[in-house]
Parts: C-alpha cells; sequence; structure tokens
C-alpha cells in the first residue's frame, strides 16, 4: 500500500507541475528579453543613468557616410540611397526636422542667440550688426529658417546652425545631410532614425537592417552605429550556433541510436528533456516576469547534465526487464542532482536577476526531469526490456576499464600543478568592450566618421548638477564659455537651450538694437518673452531623443573630444565630474566575477561535505578530485594558451563542476562497471558535442563558455576513471537488501 502511495505519489506530483507551468505559460505568455543593456548593474548615480540613456537613444541611430572626389557626386549618391529608405527608416537631420526645429524656437526666436551675436550686442556694436540685417533684408540668405522680415538680423538661423544638433566637427548642414572636406576628398554624413520597435528586438532590427546594409553596399555608402553592431553580433553568433547545433544534433542522434539499437532511447530522452524545460520556463515567468534569452543559454546546460541522469537509468536496465530504480542508482543520481542544484542556488544571494533566472531554469529544470525519472521510467519500462545497449560498445567498455584507471591521488596532484599554473600566469579581463570584437570594415566606417566629427580619441563625459533646471543650464553655461575661450566645443543642452537667466537678458539685448533701428528694420518684439525649456525642446521631436538622454533630474551631461582627456581635471570641482561608466561597469563585472569564484569553491567543498555524509572521507576526496581538477584546467589552460579569464569562463564552470562530481559518483558507486563506463561516456560525448561546440564560435560569450567546457569536462572526463569503484564496497553494504 506504502509503495502505491509513493509510486503514483511521485507521478500526481509530475501532473501537477506540468499543469502549473502550462497555466502560467498560456496565462502570462513567454515574453524574452533581449536589451543586452539589461545584464548590465543597473546605475545608482545620475552618470550611470545618463550613461544607460545614451546608450539607449544610440540604439535607435545608424550613420551613413558616403565618401568620393565631387562634393556632387556624393550628394546625389546619397539622395539616391535616402530616396529608397526602407519604411519606417528616417533621417535624423532633415528638412522635416529642421521645419520642426525652427516651428519649435519661433517663439523664442529674439532670445536665442549664438556666442557672436551675443558678444557683438553686449559690446553695443550696432552699426554692424544693422549692416548684416540690411543685408539679409535686401540680399540673398545662405541659409535662413524664418521668413527674413521675421529674422532679419539671422539671430535665430545662426543660432540653429551653430548648434551641436546640425553642426557637428568638419560636418555643415546642406539640406537633408551634412557635408565636410578633408584632404581632398568629400563626405556625406547622414544620421537615421530606426522605428523604436527595433530598438530592443533582434527580430525588428533582422528587419530593417539587412535592406539597409544591401543598400549601401550597392551604392558605396559606409554604414554604423550600435545597432548595426547588435545586429552584426546576434546574426553571426545566432548562424554559427545553428550550423555547429545542427551538426551536432545529428551527431547525438546518430549516436544514440548505434548505442540504444533504436529510437526508443533517443524519444525517451528528448520527452523528458521537453518536460524539465517547459516546467523551467514556466517556473522563470513566474518568479521573475520575463526571461531573458542568455538565461536559456546559460539555463540550456541542463540539457547536458539531465542528459547524464537519463542515459545512466537507460544503460543500467539494458537488458534487465525490472524496471525498478536500486538503491545505489537512486542514490548517485540525488547525489549528483544535489551537487549540481547546490552550485546553480549559489546564484541567487548575487541578487543578479540574469544569474537567478540561470539558477531557476537549472534548478527547476534538473528536479524536474529527476521527478520524470523516479516517477515515469518504472511505469514506462514494466514488464518489458526498453532498450538495449550495443553489445560491441559494453565490451569496449569492460577492456576499457582493465587497462584505463588512475590512482586516486593523481586528481589531486595535478590539480594542485593546475592551480600553480593559474595563480602564476593567468590574467583576468573585465572590460565589457572586449566581449565582442566588430568587424574590420565597420570598425574603418566608425574611425573615419570619428575623425571628421572630431571623435577620434573618444569622447569623455562631464556631469553638472544643480538644485534645479535652471542652477544646471547656468553651471553648464559657464563651463560652456570656458571651453569655447579654450578652443573646444563641446556638447550639451545648454548649447541648444539658454537658461532662463540668459535668456531673458538676450531678449533685453535685441531690444535695445530695436529701439536704435525701429524704422528701419521693424521687429515685432512680444512685451514680455516667454521661456523655452528643455522639457518643452524634448517633447517636440523624436530627433531629439539623443540630446534629451544628455538631460537627467537635476544633472546635465557635457561631452568633449576625447583628445581633451588631460584637461578633465581642470574642469571638475563642487559640482562639475567626471563620468566614466566604462570604468564603473568593469568595477561591477570585476566583483560580480570575484564572487562567483568564491562561490565555485565553495560548491566543490559544498559537494565534498555531501560526498562525506554518503561515503566514508576517502572515497569522498577521491570523488572530489575529479572535479576540482576538471575546474582547475580552465584557468591553466588559458594561462598557458596566452588568453585572459572572463566572468563566462567562470559561469561555465559551474555545469564542470557539476558534471565532474557526476562522471565520478557514478564510476564510484555503480558496481556494473561497464555499464557505468558506457553511460558516463555517452554523457560525456553528448555535452561536449552538444555545449563545446560553442567555442568554435565567433561571439565572446558562447566562445568562452563553449572553450571552458571542452577543457574542463574533458579533464574531468578523463580523471574521472580514477573514482572507478571508490565507494563500491560501502555501497554494497549499505544497500544490500535486509533479510
Amino acid at each position: 500500500m506504502l509503495a502505491n502511495v509513493q509510486k503514483y505519489g511521485l507521478l500526481a506530483a509530475l501532473a501537477l507541475l506540468l499543469a502549473a507551468a502550462t497555466l502560467v505559460l498560456l496565462t502570462r505568455g513567454v515574453q524574452v528579453q533581449t536589451d543586452f543593456l539589461a545584464l548590465l548593474p543597473r546605475a545608482d548615480n545620475a552618470g550611470g543613468v545618463a550613461f544607460e540613456r545614451m546608450a539607449r537613444a544610440g540604439g535607435r541611430q545608424v550613420h551613413l557616410l558616403a565618401a568620393g572626389e565631387n562634393e556632387q557626386e556624393v550628394i546625389e549618391r546619397m539622395q539616391k540611397l535616402c530616396a529608397a529608405l526602407p519604411e519606417g527608416v528616417q533621417p535624423a537631420v532633415g528638412q522635416g526636422t529642421l521645419a520642426e526645429l525652427a516651428k519649435s524656437f519661433r517663439p523664442y526666436r529674439f532670445q536665442l542667440l549664438s556666442a557672436r551675436h551675443r558678444t557683438m550686442l553686449e559690446q553695443e556694436r550696432y552699426d554692424e550688426l544693422y549692416e548684416e540685417g540690411m543685408a539679409n533684408l535686401y540680399g540673398m540668405m545662405a541659409m535662413s529658417f524664418y521668413p527674413v522680415d521675421e529674422d532679419p538680423y539671422a539671430f535665430a538661423t545662426t543660432f540653429l546652425l551653430e548648434s551641436p544638433l546640425l553642426k557637428q566637427g568638419r560636418f555643415e548642414p546642406r539640406g537633408e545631410m551634412l557635408l565636410a572636406q578633408k584632404d581632398g576628398k568629400y563626405y556625406a554624413y547622414v544620421p537615421l532614425l530606426l522605428p523604436e520597435a527595433a530598438q530592443n528586438s533582434p527580430a525588428e532590427l533582422a528587419r530593417y537592417l539587412p535592406p539597409l546594409m544591401e543598400q549601401c553596399r550597392a551604392w558605396g555608402v559606409q554604414i554604423s552605429g550600435t545597432p548595426v553592431h547588435t545586429h552584426l553580433a546576434a546574426s553571426s553568433a545566432s548562424s554559427a550556433i545553428s550550423w555547429l547545433g545542427v551538426c551536432s544534433t545529428v551527431i547525438v542522434v546518430l549516436v544514440f541510436l548505434w548505442v540504444f539499437s533504436g529510437l526508443r532511447g533517443l524519444m525517451i530522452v528528448v520527452l523528458t528533456v521537453l518536460c524539465g524545460a517547459w516546467v523551467a520556463v514556466g517556473a522563470v515567468v513566474a518568479i521573475h516576469g520575463e526571461v531573458h534569452i542568455l538565461a536559456l543559454v546559460f539555463g540550456g546546460s541542463l540539457v547536458g547534465i539531465s542528459t547524464d541522469y537519463m542515459v545512466h537509468y537507460l544503460v543500467a536496465h539494458s537488458h534487465d526487464a525490472n524496471s525498478r530504480i536500486s538503491r545505489s542508482l537512486a542514490r548517485s543520481l540525488l547525489l549528483g542532482l544535489g551537487t549540481s542544484c547546490m552550485g546553480y542556488a549559489m546564484f541567487y544571494p548575487t541578487g543578479i536577476d540574469l544569474l537567478g533566472q540561470i539558477a531557476t531554469v537549472s534548478v527547476v529544470g534538473l528536479s524536474t526531469t529527476m521527478l520524470v525519472i523516479f516517477a515515469a521510467y518504472p511505469h514506462l519500462y514494466a514488464g518489458h526490456v526498453p532498450v538495449a545497449v550495443s553489445p560491441a560498445l559494453l565490451g569496449w567498455a569492460a577492456k576499457a576499464r582493465q587497462r584505463w584507471r588512475l590512482h586516486g591521488a593523481i586528481p589531486w596532484v595535478l590539480a594542485v600543478v593546475l592551480g600553480g599554473i593559474a595563480v602564476c600566469r593567468l590574467t583576468v579581463c573585465d572590460d565589457l568592450r572586449s566581449f565582442y570584437t566588430p568587424p574590420a570594415d565597420l570598425l574603418a566606417a566608425e574611425r573615419q566618421l570619428a575623425e571628421l566629427n572630431g571623435m577620434e580619441q573618444g569622447v569623455c563625459v562631464l556631469l553638472v548638477h544643480g538644485a534645479d533646471e535652471e542652477q544646471v543650464l547656468q553651471r553648464q553655461e559657464a563651463l560652456l564659455a570656458r571651453m569655447q575661450a579654450e578652443g573646444i566645443t563641446p556638447t550639451c543642452v545648454a548649447a541648444v537651450v539658454p537658461s532662463a537667466a540668459r535668456q531673458l537678458h538676450n531678449f533685453a539685448e535685441v531690444q535695445k538694437l530695436h529701439h536704435h533701428f525701429a524704422e528701419e528694420l521693424p521687429l515685432n518684439l512680444p512685451s514680455e518673452p516667454a521661456v523655452l525649456t528643455p522639457r518643452q525642446l524634448f517633447a517636440t521631436c523624436p530627433s531629439f531623443a539623443y540630446l534629451a538622454s544628455l538631460w537627467v533630474e537635476r544633472c546635465g551631461t557635457v561631452l568633449l573630444p576625447g583628445q581633451y582627456r588631460d584637461r578633465l581635471a581642470s574642469y571638475t570641482g563642487e559640482h562639475v565630474q567626471v563620468a566614466d561608466r566604462f570604468a564603473e561597469l568593469e568595477q561591477h563585472i570585476r566583483e560580480w566575477r570575484v564572487v562567483l569564484m568564491w562561490q565555485l569553491a565553495g560548491m566543490l567543498l559544498l559537494g565534498l561535505a555531501l560526498q562525506c555524509c554518503f561515503f566514508k572521507a576517502k572515497p569522498a576526496f577521491i570523488i572530489t578530485g575529479p572535479a576540482v581538477a576538471g575546474v582547475l584546467a580552465v584557468p591553466a589552460f588559458l594561462a598557458l594558451s596566452g588568453q585572459a579569464l572572463t566572468l563566462f569562463h567562470v559561469l561555465a564552470c559551474f555545469m564542470v563542476a557539476g558534471l565532474g562530481y557526476d562522471y565520478a559518483i557514478f564510476r564510484a558507486a555503480q558496481p556494473r562497471s561497464a555499464h557505468t563506463g558506457v553511460a558516463v561516456g555517452l554523457s560525456f560525448f553528448t555535452t561536449l558535442t552538444m555545449f563545446g561546440v560553442l567555442a568554435f564560435t565567433s561571439f565572446s560569450v558562447t566562445h568562452d563558455m563553449g572553450l571552458a567546457i571542452c577543457v574542463g569536462l574533458s579533464a574531468a572526463y578523463v580523471l574521472s576513471t580514477a573514482a572507478t569503484g571508490a565507494a563500491e564496497q560501502r555501497c554494497k553494504v549499505s544497500c544490500a537488501p535486509k533479510k
């Protein structure tokens, strides 16, 4: 009676889990997060918030640059390209944008002054301004955003032409584009805005960018920008993983068909993995609300580990009509599950949502897989032989066991050697920018554009703080005047939207000029001017998204060319700070890596303690040795090959530790050594084929993970033979049926 309750109770628990996961997924849906900025730690200061806003604003902007020997030729080429843009893609700076900007500035056109005009008014050089106004009134202006009778002195027009929205380095506005000349060559530059839907969706990027990139190649136009990097990284990684995934899947299927002499074993494994994955995704949606794409990638390790459990059951019951799980096998399975779940559960205390998602996917998926094995497998196999392992393979495994056996101390000796190599020679890399290497042609296009807009040595960021919006603008204006006096042209909100005090002062100066020449050049001045605020400007047009990203609550960002980095210290003070978000992110990633390395060491120690609870101390140390050596093989290999350790190598080592323990546990505790050798070998081959191939991808994240799995698992598998039979005698005694 008790046995039936236990048997059907497990089935009821499994059915309840599957039903709960189905209910969650059907009612809440699966929202896969693909925004890679979500991986980074959230900013807790104004500089970090500004950086994130700038990154998100740049996530929609694509840069087109055409070069040629003739100005008219590059203009016509760019015009033809812009005329055939994909639907939804529009120029960020064009006639429509300029018209919208001029319309927004129109009520304030008498209080927006360029630095030159403001200086002339303050010096009361009214005659010079009068002559310019008369020339504009009766002559032909090169460019005017307003009717000449509304802006005869070209105050508002000049202010617009000199604003950072239009004037960038060597570029000057010309119709729908910006033009520049350097070293006898002419350049046409057009920034484009993608639809908002493409900002965080690789699928939307794949909809807009490929046709745009094809048109650029056809017209000889360079294309660059954050969306291009995102699309190329995602598409290259996806294509490589897809191609390698198809090859590895075919190989695994063929091997399973050969080992189990039919489809039955393969179908059982596939259905079990699907059950585990279904419940795991449902748990992530229920707990975290959404699932990140990288959580699915890293959490996919449950396929390799859970396959290990299933293969051991299938091999253990080869040519055996008794479907019941023996105590020896149950103990080995639960020990393997315990070590893996302990390792992934250590991600929760970090407080990082992505690591929490990885832990949830792995722990829930592995536990569900184990529940399927215990609850469903005995019912599926009852009364008949479900699978049959190839006799030739069993014979080869038996011979290998006799010839291939290491001393129990060898893994620990090797672990000490590998640890010494890692300590002496290993270097680390926590720089976020090193995780992705762009194509050479894309780097060349960005370098060319940076040289033309004056940012060839990067961008420096200063933060100006204030008690309110007005004070921030006034302090930015003071800093702006100081930099312009030194020949530096920074980008900030105050360069486009003056402070209220300056706007009123400018209006008063224009009034004085009007009193002198009211009859010759009449102006329709308002009695009391309204004040333009940054938020009013940002709300007028989406093209100001990048400018709006420089504005945070009670804080404004000032961007200046990187060649003036050595002057930053002279500008800083009580209200002005230097912001280096990449340095902050590097520090955060370094902290993550160190915490995860300590947690990895804790996982190995907890695993050792768990083995000591079930076996004697000596077998426990022998079982732990291959896992420790497999983990240390990764940094030692990186040190010998001259590569740096990254965060993703460390993440992959958790999978190496879990599977390293599994290999040693099953070799140590299972008396059917030939079958155990087949099961461990098949598990190792499956995991290496499915995940080790990631080492051959060009995307740094997947490459680092695949390389660590290849090196670490290979070492752990080879060294696991040292644990063969280490706990067999103890297990025979403890698991023998009582008479």
